[in-house]
C-alpha cells in the first residue's frame, strides 16, 4: 500500500523532480493549471501500464503539467488524437468557466459569496506522512472508547434466566434490566428512603428513551396534593441534578400491592462517591491507614498512621465536588425544596474506577422521593433545608478525612485535626460553618460557601470551557461525515447499476460514465507498478471538491487506457445531480 508523500510539494513534475515518488492522483489540475502541449514527445516516455488517473511518472499522459495556461483557453468541443491512438477529449455539457475576479470585500472573513447556494469546500487533510503524530482524522480513541462504553450500557440486555423473572412491561417501559443483581430477589431496605427498592434500567416504548426506574415496594402512596408535588419536582433542570420524568403505581410487577415506580433519567457509566472513593479495594491500593478503630476510640497520629496524603483525596478535586454539590443545593433551596437524600451513596460521579477512567462529574439521584412519600414539601421545608446544609458538611468531612465514620460524634475531633493538618482553613472553616450548629438566630444559607470557595470557582470554570473547547475540536471532525456517507450511497446508487428503465448500458453511458470514471479516480488510485494506492486525505479531499461543484479540474482515465476526460469537480457535480434526478424520478413514474 502506497500513501501520498513529500512530492505534493512539488506537483509541476519540473526537472528536479523524483518520478519515483509521484503519486499517481497528481493529475489533480487547477482550473488555471491545464497542459497545452498536448503533444509533447515525452508524454509517453517508459509507460508500461497507464494508470487510471491518466498520470506516469512526473509527467500526465498529457505531457508535463503547466501553471500558465488558463483552462478557458482550451478548445472544449475539440477532439485530439495523438500519435499514441489515446482518445482525449474535455467533458462540455455545461459551458465553460470562466474565472470570475474577485474583489477585496470577496476575500473578507464572514463576507457573502456569489453564490450564495455553493458549499464550502473544507480545508484539506494532510497526507499521513506529513500528518504530526497525535493528528486524526476522527474522534480521539479516548472518546470513542467512552461513547461505546456508554452505548453498550444503553443497549444491554438481560440474559434469560434473569429476562424470565423480570414482567415483559412496566407502564409504557419495557425490556427491564436490574441494575443490580443482588437486589433482584432479595429484600433491599433502603436507608435513605426508608422502604424497600429495586432500581432498574428500562427502555420507553414510544420515544425509545433509556430510563432509570426506582421501584419503591411495600409503600402506598398519599393522596393529597400529590400531582403538586410531581409537578414542582419534573420542573426541577439542572446539570447536576437527574431530572424525575414521572412517577405511577402499577401491579406489573405481580407483588400483592402496587409498587410506586420514579422514573428517572438514566446516567450511563457512572459510579456513586461511595463506592468510588470509600470501597475496601480503593482504601487497600491507596494505602490509606484508616484513623480509626472498631471500638471508636482515636488511634495515636504518627508518620505511618493516618497521615499520608497518599490515603486523603487532593484539595482541588474535593473543591471541585464543593462547588457542584453547593449548585444544585442553591437551585433547590432557591424553589423552596429540599434535596433530602444528599448522602454519598445517592450521589452519582461520572466514570469507572474499576477501569481506570475517573472523572469529577456529579450528580444528584432520587431527588423527590422524599416529599413525593410524605406528600408534601411546604410543611417542613425550612427544616428540611438547613438539614440539607449539615449534610452537606458531613459530606465534605467525609469526604476530607477519607471515611464514613469521620462525620460521626464521637470522631469529630480526630476528623478535624485531619483536616487541619492536609487542607487549607478555608475547606476547614467550610466544613465547620455548615456541619456545626449556629449561635445566631440568623439560619444558614447555601451562599455562605461562596467567600471560602473564592478564586477556586474560576478554575472550574476554566475546565468547564477546556472541556467545551476539546468535544468541540473532537465534533469538528466528524462534521462532515454524515454528508459524505450520503453523498456515497448516492454515487453507489448510480454506477453500475446492471439495468434501468430496460436500458442495460445505461450505467455505462453519458452522465454516468464519467461518475464511473471519478469512482475511480478517487477510490481505486494505483503506482506505477500497479500497487493500490490508499490515502484518506485525497479521497476525503476529492469528495469534498465534489460535493461543493469545485472549478478545480482533474485528468479521468478510462479503464482500458484509450479514453482521457479533462473535467471540472462542478461539471461532475452537475452530472451527479442529473443522474440522479432521472433515477429518482423514474422510480415514482416508472410504475405508472
Amino acid at each position: 500500500m502506497m500513501t501520498r508523500d513529500g512530492t505534493l510539494n512539488n506537483p509541476g513534475g519540473g526537472a528536479g523532480a523524483n518520478p519515483n515518488n509521484t503519486s499517481a492522483y497528481l493529475s489533480d489540475l487547477h482550473s488555471h493549471s491545464v497542459q497545452n502541449k498536448f503533444s509533447h514527445p515525452n508524454s509517453m516516455m517508459g509507460t508500461s501500464r497507464l494508470a487510471h488517473l491518466g498520470v506516469n511518472g512526473p509527467f500526465s499522459s498529457l505531457g508535463p503539467v503547466s501553471n500558465h495556461v488558463d483552462a478557458a483557453a482550451v478548445d472544449n468541443n475539440a477532439r485530439i488524437s495523438p500519435e499514441n491512438n489515446l482518445d482525449f477529449y474535455a467533458y462540455s455539457q455545461a459551458a465553460p468557466y470562466s474565472m470570475q475576479q474577485l474583489s477585496d470585500d470577496d476575500l473578507l472573513i464572514g463576507g457573502t459569496s456569489h453564490d450564495e447556494k455553493e458549499r464550502t469546500i473544507p480545508p484539506d487533510m494532510p497526507s499521513v506522512r506529513q500528518a504530526r503524530p497525535d493528528f486524526a482524522y476522527f474522534m480521539s480513541d479516548e472518546l470513542r472508547g467512552e461513547l461505546l462504553r456508554r452505548n453498550q450500557i444503553l443497549t444491554a440486555c438481560a440474559n434469560l434466566e434473569v429476562a424470565g423473572a423480570m414482567p415483559e412491561r412496566v407502564g409504557d417501559y419495557y425490556n427491564l434490566v436490574p441494575l443490580d443483581s443482588s437486589q433482584a430477589n432479595v429484600p433491599h431496605k433502603s436507608r435513605t428512603f426508608r422502604y424497600q427498592t429495586i432500581s432498574y434500567k428500562a427502555t420507553h416504548i414510544r420515544t425509545n428513551a433509556v430510563c432509570y426506574l426506582k421501584r419503591i415496594m411495600g409503600c402506598k402512596l398519599p393522596t393529597t396534593r400529590l400531582y403538586d408535588v410531581v409537578e414542582a419536582w419534573k420542573k426541577i433542570a439542572h446539570a447536576n441534578i437527574v431530572q424525575l420524568r414521572e412517577v405511577f403505581l402499577t401491579k406489573d410487577f405481580d407483588d400483592e400491592q402496587p409498587s410506586i415506580v420514579f422514573v428517572y433519567d438514566f446516567i450511563p457509566s457512572c459510579e456513586t462517591l461511595q463506592k468510588r472513593h470509600f470501597n475496601a479495594s480503593n482504601s487497600l491500593l491507596k494505602g490509606w491507614a484508616n484513623p480509626y478503630n472498631i471500638s471508636g476510640e482515636d488511634r495515636p497520629f504518627s508518620a505511618g498512621k493516618g497521615t499520608s496524603q497518599t490515603g486523603l483525596l487532593s484539595e482541588s478535586l474535593i473543591w471541585e465536588y464543593v462547588v457542584q454539590i453547593s449548585s444544585f443545593i442553591r437551585t433547590l433551596h432557591g424553589v423552596s425544596l429540599a434535596c433530602r437524600c444528599l448522602h454519598l451513596s445517592r450521589i452519582l460521579v461520572d466514570g469507572d474506577s474499576r477501569i481506570g477512567r475517573v472523572k469529577s462529574r456529579i450528580w444528584l439521584s432520587g431527588v423527590g422521593i422524599a416529599d413525593i412519600l410524605d406528600g408534601a414539601i411546604n410543611g417542613t421545608v425550612h427544616q428540611h433545608i438547613q438539614n440539607d446544609l449539615q449534610d452537606f458538611g458531613r459530606l465534605i468531612l467525609m469526604l476530607a478525612c477519607n471515611s464514613i465514620v469521620g462525620a460521626q460524634k464521637e470522631h469529630l475531633q480526630t476528623s478535624l485535626e485531619i483536616v487541619q493538618r492536609n487542607y487549607s482553613h478555608d475547606l476547614k472553616n467550610l466544613i465547620l460553618h455548615f456541619l456545626l450548629p449556629t449561635n445566631t438566630l440568623k439560619p444558614k444559607n447555601i451562599n455562605d460557601c461562596m467567600p471560602m470557595i473564592g478564586a477556586r470557582f474560576y478554575a472550574q470554570i476554566d475546565n468547564l470551557h477546556v472541556r467545551g473547547d476539546i468535544l468541540e475540536n473532537e465534533l469538528a471532525k466528524e462534521l462532515d461525515c454524515g454528508r459524505l456517507f450520503r453523498m456515497i450511497c448516492k454515487l453507489d446508487a448510480l454506477l453500475e447499476r446492471p439495468e434501468h428503465s430496460m436500458n442495460q448500458a445505461w450505467s455505462e453511458t453519458g452522465d454516468r460514465y464519467i461518475l464511473k470514471l471519478f469512482r475511480d479516480f478517487v477510490f481505486h488510485s494505483v503506482g506505477f507498478e500497479g500497487e493500490p494506492i490508499v490515502d484518506i486525505a485525497h479521497i476525503v479531499q476529492c469528495l469534498n471538491k465534489f460535493d461543493a461543484g469545485s472549478h478545480d479540474k482533474i485528468c479521468l482515465t478510462s479503464r482500458d487506457e484509450q479514453n482521457v476526460i479533462i473535467v471540472s469537480y462542478s461539471e461532475l457535480h452537475q452530472a451527479f445531480e442529473r443522474a440522479f434526478t432521472e433515477l429518482m424520478n423514474y422510480g415514482t413514474t416508472g410504475s405508472s
